[in-house]
């Protein structure tokens, strides 16, 4: 599997996932539209040169801003919305990787 950065495509349909993308919609960046998903690696199609591949890292980095800018925030047992913490948010790109590249 390989990690992917994108944004969605126009159709006539509507706005929709490249065909390319085999899970994604997830780490919506609303700076710039674009969002991170999974393809198979390696793979017998084409993917734009246009798209970000990303390492786990790179994704955590990635997410990371996003977080600095528009907090990722979590609802507490309390009831309360709170904001996740640096290492939350490296757990949850941990656990969704994990999730999916299996």
């Amino acid at each position: 599997m390989q990690i992917l950065e994108y944004k969605l495509h126009q159709t006539s349909k509507g706005m929709t996932c490249p065909p390319w993308v085999r899970d994604g919609g997830y780490f919506h960046n609303p700076d710039d539209y674009t969002l991170v998903g999974v393809a198979e690696s390696p793979n017998e199609f084409y993917i734009p040169d246009t798209v970000t591949v990303l390492t786990v890292a790179e994704l955590k980095t990635r997410v990371l801003a996003i977080h600095t800018k528009h907090p990722i925030t979590k609802i507490s047992e309390d009831g309360s919305v709170k904001e996740l913490t640096n290492d939350e948010v490296e757990a949850s790109v941990d656990a969704w990787w994990e999730g999916v590249s299996q």
